[in-house]
């Protein structure tokens, strides 16, 4: 049943109340059907008399209930196979609640009460199956199954569960999209927005469905946050007429709007880690809140340490050095390294007075030997190290394995091979790698793969 014809305010209007209507059959039928199979015993025999009532009432209700619905299904917004087949189940449901009521008053014969007992089953099997597929419409087909432990999927024959993204528990490990974005439309927007009932023929369910949006234009336009339909409705004060969610539903978060801002403006990737990105002032302190990860010990960008030096910070810039912290109110660093000139005055132990607040640190292609990773093993709040192309060894990288907040790790075109990486598996946080143009073997990689499932290692392409 498709609906493109303009209806009447007041017919929507009237169905809207269909969500209500509809319980008072169920409600009935059931007390009717229950008080039939209990006045076949002659302790309960008294209900006999009550049971027409219930069943003529019933399918009143259900007569009412049909009417409410086919108005209702003028707003649109639900798939067209799952809203014929509710339709159509509710119209034979309630013509079989008519038929219970006509066999109950009709004069009583083996017959009768023979067609009496088949309609009650299914009248009970009926209401539970249309109950569920007005569910599906309201919430989405996977409402009742998404948490379905995989006992009961298996025995009904559906897939096991999808496995579970793993706990985000540092802020650079996190998907922009698969932990942040995707969970947060999911718990606000999908409810309404789902392929069984697309309202405004928009559905968040799927990365692609995101980006195209609905009949009030593109989901997500990279970039651009007033061309992007998804932010601009939740971005909307509340009380405007197109904000999303509507009233009565808990709206996105400050933090939650700031992050999605954040996706788009990079570039809205389907998959994307937390730390490719720029992640600084408000939008640090949104991640962490989203995150669950505000004053979290294990989030190493959210420790507490002492101002630099200003003295010594200024003294390293004037050496070629560039030195920022990583968010307004934070005093972590990030440090590299980019003045070609005066490259031979210029040693890493320069940097051990700042070593408790560095966490970023770029010194690729700067001619650093093993003794350097010496003095950076000394840098203990270390998240992101970036050291590709230097001439360093399997030997140098032991020194790495006191780094014990490290998450990214940049050895591009380095000399390093298999015994180096065992070295630094004692390092619990690393959560990617780069090793394209080591000595490092094929095998060495599926093995760690298959070892650390969770570890991404990139050998195709160099990171900045």
């Amino acid at each position: 049943m498709d609906h493109t014809t303009e209806v009447s305010d007041w017919i929507i209007f009237i169905g809207r109340f269909h969500p209500l209507i509809v319980h008072l059959p169920i409600g009935i039928i059931l007390a009717g059907i229950s008080m039939y199979f209990l006045a076949r015993k002659t302790k309960f025999s008294q209900l006999k008399g009550s049971v027409p009532f219930l069943l003529g009432a019933g399918a009143l209700s259900a007569v009412l209930s049909c009417v409410f619905g086919y108005m209702l299904s003028f707003q649109g917004g639900y798939g067209t196979e799952a809203l014929n087949a509710h339709l159509w189940m509710g119209i034979a449901l309630t013509i079989f609640a008519v038929l219970a009521f006509i066999s109950v008053v009709w004069k009583r014969t083996k017959r009768v009460v023979a067609l009496q007992s088949g309609l009650m089953v299914f009248l009970l099997v009926g209401l539970g199956y249309t109950g569920h597929m007005g569910g599906n419409l309201t919430h989405g087909a996977s409402y009742l199954t998404q948490y379905s432990p995989d006992p009961l999927r298996k025995l009904v024959g559906l897939p096991p569960k999808p496995e579970k993204r793993p706990p985000v528990t540092v802020l650079d490990s996190a998907d922009i999209f698969l932990d942040v974005v995707s969970p947060m439309l999911s718990d606000y927007c999908v409810s309404c927005h789902n392929p069984g009932k697309s309202k405004g023929d928009l559905v968040l369910s799927s990365y692609d469905r995101i980006i195209k949006g609905g009949e009030n234009g593109q989901g997500v336009v990279i970039g651009d946050l007033k061309e992007s339909e998804l932010y601009r409705r939740v971005s909307l004060p509340e009380h405007h007429d197109d904000f999303m969610p509507p009233d009565g539903k808990k709206p996105l978060s400050g933090e939650q709007i700031k992050l999605l801002e954040l996706w788009i403006m990079n570039g809205a990737p389907e998959k994307g880690q937390m730390g490719d990105f720029q992640i600084e002032g408000d939008y640090l302190s949104a991640a962490n809140k989203v995150l669950g990860l505000e004053g979290h010990g294990g989030n190493s960008l959210a420790r507490k340490v002492e101002p630099a030096d200003s003295l010594i910070v200024a003294s390293l810039n004037a050496k070629g050095y560039v030195i920022r912290t990583i968010s307004e109110g934070s005093y972590l660093l990030d440090v590299s390294f980019v003045a070609q000139k005066n490259m031979e005055n210029v040693s890493i132990e320069q940097l051990l007075p700042l070593k408790d607040q560095i966490v970023y640190l770029n010194l690729g292609n700067r001619n650093l030997g093993d003794k350097d990773l010496e003095v950076i093993g000394q840098f203990e709040n270390m998240v992101r190290l970036n050291i590709h192309s230097n001439p360093i060894t399997d030997e140098g990288l032991s020194f790495l394995a006191k780094l014990e907040n490290l998450e990214v790790l940049n050895l591009y075109g380095t000399q390093i091979g298999d015994n180096g990486l065992e070295r630094l598996e004692m390092l619990q946080k690393l959560n990617r790698i780069y090793l394209w143009n080591t000595q490092v073997t094929p095998e060495k990689v599926e093995n760690l793969k298959a070892k650390y499932p969770d570890l991404e290692i990139n050998i195709g392409e160099e990171a900045s």
